[in-house]
């Protein structure tokens, strides 16, 4: 979004803290401001960090971003003329949208996850009392950066009607959707070519084998063990299936331990950009693993539309909401229900058909141009963002 604001010529900031949430570790060592053309810059805020995404260590972290952001933009000469805010973390957006107030400029809360009510999805139900009394304070701060934003946006329908529900108001004519958008890149020839050269090396080739990819965090939001059971009924059959999963996180070391035995499943760890692509590129289905949580059933997450950009099918371990409703109506993938005898049959049937995997292909790279292409989806935002400036 940052990028393409700024190709229209536009002053950007982006604020955001040094904390790679990805990787567990800061970018930066201290605040850090960098110059990324001559309209766009990139202000990093130093926090805590934190090594458990559901953790006291990732609240504090949380305000502590929020509070260093206030007494930062607070020392800035020029005022911006419109501010858009995600969610998460209400922390900061709640203090994007007091700045915003004090100094009447617009605030457009874009909601990109249902904090703090994952925090519910991932941990023992037990503990839900607990979870009541740590969320309270996050969750009045969300509720007042909804309040008092001018509209909110949201990746869904059901995202967009979330934080309207906690602004306790009614829908405005501002409040509106943007989905997922993915920006499609490309390698430099030499990039490519080394890419390739990786995976060849690893025996990962377009081969007659059906091949089955994820890429991603493998933690507690995907669940990969009932895709380790397919792999061990794959192997023991024999099918021309073969699973590349790509990633680093708690669950690793378990998931390889109980494939160590399978000569159909690989784990690289974790790739770079090329080495997605490259990887994508011959991929047939990308799957979306995700556990049976409101923030994936009530969302698109980057991952499919990532996959959907190369082309791919979609595995997806739902069996209800806004994903899987798209891979019913528009035959571009199928759903698992979590359920690694399904999964295996669906993925066995598929590297017999070419035929239906090729239309389910072709559906997937027209439903993508469709609705989540980025370049689309950003220009969209853009043109909304500017006739909200102009009209204030």
């Amino acid at each position: 979004m940052a990028q393409v604001l700024a190709q229209r010529g536009h002053q950007i900031t982006w604020w955001t803290s040094t904390f790679d949430h990805f990787n567990h570790r800061h970018r930066y060592e201290t605040d850090v401001c960098l110059e990324v053309s001559s309209n766009y810059k990139i202000q990093y805020i130093r926090g805590y960090g934190y090594q458990r995404n559901v953790s006291i260590s990732r609240i504090l972290d949380n305000n502590l971003v929020g509070k260093r952001f206030a007494q930062l933009i607070r020392k800035q000469t020029e005022t911006p003329d419109i501010i858009i805010a995600s969610i998460p973390t209400a922390e900061l957006a709640l203090e994007a949208v007091r700045y915003g107030r004090q100094h009447n400029i617009p605030v457009i809360l874009d909601i990109r996850d249902l904090w703090p009510d994952v925090f519910y999805d991932l941990v023992p139900s037990y503990t839900h009392p607990v979870i009541d009394l740590i969320t309270i304070p996050m969750t009045r701060k969300l509720e007042q950066a909804c309040a008092g934003a001018t509209s909110i946006v949201g990746l869904t329908e059901a995202f967009l009607n979330w934080g309207i529900k906690h602004a306790n108001r009614l829908k405005n004519k501002n409040d509106q959707v943007f989905p997922m958008g993915y920006l499609t890149n490309s390698c430099y020839p030499s990039q490519q070519e080394s890419a390739d050269k990786f995976w060849q090396d690893k025996g990962v080739t377009k081969s007659e084998y059906l091949l089955v990819t994820f890429v991603g965090t493998i933690g507690k939001t995907n669940d990969l063990f009932p895709v380790i059971e397919a792999a061990k009924l794959l192997n023991d059959t024999q099918a021309k299936v073969k699973f590349v999963i790509c990633g680093a996180g708690e669950n690793l070391s378990i998931l390889q331990s109980k494939a160590e035995k399978l000569n159909n499943i690989i784990f690289p760890g974790w790739i770079n950009s090329e080495q997605i692509i490259s990887l994508l590129e011959m991929a047939d289905i990308g799957i979306a693993p995700y556990i049976n949580s409101k923030n994936y059933i009530s969302n698109v997450p980057n991952k499919p539309a990532e996959y959907l950009s190369r082309g791919l099918g979609i595995a997806l371990s739902l069996d209800c909401g806004v994903l899987y409703d798209i891979l019913q109506e528009h035959n571009i993938g199928f759903s698992y229900y979590s359920d690694a005898e399904k999964l295996a049959n669906n993925l066995d049937c598929l590297s017999k058909d070419t035929q239906r995997l090729k239309t389910m292909q072709t559906n997937a790279s027209s439903i993508f141009d469709k609705f989540f292409n980025g370049e689309a989806v950003y220009n969209q935002m853009a043109d909304y963002l500017e006739n909200i400036v102009v009209n204030s």
